[in-house]
């Protein structure tokens, strides 16, 4: 169904979630790459992505991404690598648009705030959205465009799987293969995702400086008070790379890393290779009404928690209870 919807459309917008991460950024040019591959006219697609982080301007946007659509009306929706309606970066844009007119694609597990769309794939055992889009739309990339296709589909499994260290499965490795074989440099991309800005290197090395560890979980956090002005939105952070610094420099099963934003919240992510389900561990957080709102994968999921009393009051309480939580599992 959502092939014919495609050949049917003229006109499209391509959305993802705030604060795009490498999987995002790419999974919205290899969407581009096929559209004007069947023959879709590039005018005619716009994929709002108006922020990309230092870290990752090495992916070449060929001037795809816009900070604006000039569009009144597109006939069809793609929304990738994101599936709940409040992390929708363009939101605005989104209350226009019919179920019927949305095509949903996504790895991450389904959220209480789901986007309503009449055709959706999705698929929460997939290393990254692109691993999907490869699955999916692979075959129907002519031949000269395939190897662009293909470079953004790499991207994306390596910034999801955190250069194959996280959630890699036996189909990213035979993606990244294929990749290989039809020249695309993997080792390449691994070393341009490890180029962190000054930014991700001086958080990361405050965080590690604060790191706290018990039964093999690791707890660390970043203040807004460690925040230059531009910063305290969370908007300009790359959370992924500061994880990765923190990981390079730290050997723990599990991570916890909390990063207070400017509406008086922690925004969580927690990282584990401990045979841990952090999803559902956020769902049942949610439930107890500790968490505001949380989920993810298996291995990776991020929550967002109010902060009671002072900051370092709340950082505590909350390793403390996910010590409690994680070491029950």
């Amino acid at each position: 169904m959502y092939l014919r919807k495609i050949l049917e459309a003229e006109t499209f917008l391509i959305l993802t979630h705030v604060r795009p991460d490498g999987d995002a950024i790419s999974s919205s040019l290899a969407f581009w790459i096929l559209l004007v591959s069947l023959g879709k006219k590039p005018e005619n697609i716009e994929v709002f992505v108006p922020f990309v982080s230092k870290d990752l301007s090495f992916i070449d946007k060929e001037n795809v991404l816009k900070q604006n659509c000039v569009i009144k009306k597109h006939d069809l929706v793609i929304i990738l690598d994101c599936s709940d309606y409040s992390r929708i970066e363009g939101l605005e844009l989104l209350k226009v648009v019919s179920p019927q007119d949305i095509i949903l694609i996504d790895h991450h597990e389904i959220s209480e705030n789901l986007i309503e769309a009449e055709t959706s794939v999705t698929d929460a055992t997939a290393s990254s959205c692109t691993c999907i889009l490869y699955r999916e739309f692979y075959m129907y990339v002519c031949e000269k465009d395939r190897k662009a296709f293909l470079n953004n589909v790499a991207i994306g499994i390596m910034s999801d799987t955190i250069s194959l260290t996280l959630n890699v499965t036996a189909e990213c490795k035979e993606i990244l293969s294929l990749c290989q074989k039809k020249g695309i440099d993997i080792r390449v991309i691994g070393e341009q995702l490890k180029n962190i800005d000054i930014t991700t290197q001086r958080l990361a090395n405050i965080s590690i400086n604060r790191l706290v560890v018990e039964k093999e979980i690791s707890c660390t956090y970043i203040l807004q008070q460690d925040l230059k002005k531009e910063e305290c939105t969370l908007e300009t952070l790359n959370h992924k790379a500061i994880i990765q610094q923190i990981l390079a420099s730290v050997s723990c099963k599990t991570l916890i890393l909390l990063i207070e934003n400017d509406n008086h919240e922690f925004k969580g992510s927690m990282r584990t290779i401990a045979g841990i389900d952090l999803n559902e561990i956020c769902a049942y957080m949610v439930e107890k009404k500790i968490f505001l709102q949380g989920g993810g994968h298996s291995n990776s999921a991020g929550f967002k928690v109010p902060i009671l009393g002072t900051t370092l009051e709340t950082v505590n309480q909350i390793f403390r209870i996910l010590v409690s939580v994680l070491s029950d599992c």
